[in-house]
């Protein structure tokens, strides 16, 4: 990709940045030969870590890296030092990201604790990139890691700006961020992980619509440019495997559902019919990756992984699994809360909840006559109301997104409505 077009990406690479974690880790074709100042302590730790919040560890790594930075600190203020301090800064604001996610953060719900967490240690990571470009005599390795880091904290800070309703703070930080991206590509443009972000961002921006899209791209429909860009990067060694592995399953579920694709052709890349194969096959291969063999011992789950296999099943009429899934996701969220005392958002065990009555629903459809029909009528009705009246069976942040969701699930209800002639 020529890296001037990424100019027009300013405002939108705010929103996308989240949903990755941009790395350093490059193919073996890297023109830029790794140093061991290059090949750092902070890149394999982030790498550990990263895999480990997907069991849920942050009691193990958030500590480390926050003695880390402490010891950091400590240490005389040469350029390989302070490159790690801004690693390991940004690295733990990802951490505490993930974290966000796993507690369900959305605009109405937050653990403003971890929040400000967050957005001390973006800032913190921007501040020290910002310093480190103003010495003399940097490599060019210096300066690709600088300028990448700067603009991933630029991105993050946005982030936080956005959600705080401060739009032309977001802004700013966001042009800035776009920059400098583009300065860290043009020094260094094998790293893989950044065409994640860039990915996330045409599909993401193409997905929102509206004048966003218009503003940011012109109107393009860039959803498989996007796809393309992660599902390419996936070739390489990249730092944010399982979140652009995570990102892509939600992409292609989120396709088999885009009434954009309804009459799309077999073959064509975004019919529903090639990225519910795509989105299987990247479910085995998340599954298999990070949670048959390696996980650890009386491991409880993945609430994540859970949720999006039973989408899928739903997607797949096949209720009586999504609703092993739904409560997968139910018990993760209970052990989280009981055990480990996270502050998950309530909102979640209500959608749940009303996805499994959904699955119970579906499954009573398909043997007619073990239900009375003035029993099984109310129900249905009930549930119809409840998505009618704006209620979930998925806590999505993406209105538009969580909106075709329940266009499904209503779709079947009505079907059911009918076929039992309420």
């Amino acid at each position: 990709m020529a890296c001037g077009r990424v100019k027009a990406r300013a405002c939108a690479l705010v929103l996308c940045l989240a949903m990755v974690w941009p790395g350093l880790l490059q193919a073996d074709d890297d023109p830029l030969p790794r140093s061991p100042e290059w090949a750092s302590e902070s890149d394999a730790m982030v790498s550990q870590a990263l895999i480990g919040t997907l069991y849920y560890d942050f009691e193990k790594w958030l500590p480390r890296f926050r003695q880390r930075i402490a010891d950091l600190e400590g240490q005389p203020a040469t350029v390989e030092a302070r490159l790690e301090l801004m690693k390991f800064h940004f690295y733990l604001a990802g951490l505490l990201a993930e974290l966000s996610h796993v507690l369900s953060f959305t605009s109405k719900f937050k653990v403003q604790s971890v929040r400000d967490d967050f957005d001390r240690h973006s800032r913190r990571s921007k501040e020290l990139a910002e310093e480190i470009l103003e010495r003399e005599g940097l490599t060019r390795e210096q300066k690709a890691e600088a300028y990448f880091f700067l603009g991933a904290s630029e991105g993050y800070v946005g982030i936080v700006e956005y959600g705080a309703g401060d739009l032309l703070s977001a802004l700013i930080n966001g042009l800035s961020a776009d920059n400098h991206l583009e300065d860290a590509l043009q020094l260094n443009p094998r790293n893989s992980d950044a065409y994640v972000g860039l990915g996330v961002y045409e599909y993401g921006n193409t997905r929102i619509g509206g004048v966003t899209n218009f503003l940011m791209q012109g109107g393009r429909d860039l959803r498989l440019e996007g796809i393309r860009r992660i599902e390419k990067a996936l070739e390489g060694n990249i730092v944010s495997r399982p979140l652009a592995l995570k990102t892509l399953i939600w992409f292609y579920i989120s396709e088999e559902i885009n009434p954009q694709n309804a009459s799309a052709e077999s073959g064509d890349p975004l019919s529903p019919a090639v990225c519910r194969r795509r989105a299987l096959e990247l479910l085995q291969e998340y599954e298999a990756r990070y949670f048959r063999e390696n996980a650890p011992e009386g491991f409880v789950g993945n609430k994540g992984l859970a949720m999006m296999k039973a989408i899928q099943f739903v997607l797949d009429r096949n209720y009586a699994e999504a609703r092993k899934q739904f409560e997968r996701v139910l018990r993760v969220s209970e052990y989280l809360e009981k055990e480990k005392g996270y502050a998950i958002n309530p909102k979640v065990s209500e959608t749940v909840k009303e996805g499994i009555r959904f699955c119970d629903l579906m499954v009573s459809s398909v043997k007619a006559g073990q239900e009375d029909t003035k029993q099984v009528c109310p129900r249905i009705r009930k549930q119809i109301d409840f998505i009618e009246s704006g209620g979930s069976m998925v806590e999505y942040e993406s209105k538009k997104i969580r909106g075709e969701i329940q266009n499904v699930f209503h779709q079947r209800l009505k079907e059911m409505h009918h076929d039992r002639r309420c």
